[in-house]
């Protein structure tokens, strides 16, 4: 990458996302009003989440890249990459630049999954993986308000939405394109040959930048 760009990564440690209960309890298929939970169930739910939240270790890391060329079918960005995508496209219809973004949660809690699961404890395997999906989740969350309030003091937002390669038309292959374009090796991160994420509870995502109007100061 141009050393130019590389100098605009961010990266950021120790990012403060905290889960969502109600989501981490969605995610295992409980209903609110219709799920009835055992003090025993509601017991290993807190312990699981105060486990899996000390576990997490949330990290992440920005680019804000110009858009180069627009489309129908997508966009190419200032640093050559192409993301050919209508969804995407129309997603991008009044952005100028594009945020390419990521979060994971790292190692030690996908290794907690595993330990549980292996030792029989598919209950408590199964909780702390929706933690850590969620926590990965709340990073990335934190790391777009963050962004709308830098982006905000120069008449600019974050669109409403983000899009992840392998989602609707984007394929997956193109984490790899954004997964180089961050080094996110440098937050002890990798990619398989299938182009899926490791640790398992990393995302990355893309959003557009675009105009907010007249500031009202």
């Amino acid at each position: 990458m141009d050393e130019t760009l590389k100098s605009k990564i961010k990266y950021f440690e120790n990012i403060p996302a905290v889960p969502n209960k109600d989501r981490i309890l969605s995610r295992l298929g409980y209903r609110n009003g219709v799920t009835e939970l055992k003090a025993s169930d509601l017991s290993l739910i807190e312990d699981c989440i105060k486990q899996g939240t000390y576990l997490c270790q949330p990290s992440g890391a920005y680019i804000n890249i110009p858009i180069k060329e627009k489309s129908v079918s997508g966009v190419v960005l200032d640093n050559n990459i192409s993301l050919m995508s209508e969804s995407l496209s129309k997603l991008l219809k009044d952005s100028h630049s594009v945020i390419l973004m990521a979060a994971t949660v790292g190692h030690e809690v996908s290794k907690k999954v595993f330990t549980e699961i292996e030792k029989g404890n598919a209950s408590a395997g199964l909780i702390l993986d929706s933690v850590a999906s969620q926590t990965a989740d709340a990073a990335l969350d934190w790391l777009v308000q963050m962004l709308n309030k830098m982006l905000i003091r120069e008449g600019k937002k974050l669109t409403k939405h983000r899009y992840s390669p392998g989602f609707g038309d984007l394929p997956l292959l193109y984490q790899k394109d954004i997964f180089e374009a961050l080094e996110l090796f440098r937050l002890n991160m990798a990619l398989t040959e299938k182009f899926m994420l490791i640790p398992e509870k990393s995302v990355i995502a893309i959003a557009g930048v675009e105009d907010k109007g007249e500031l009202n100061i």
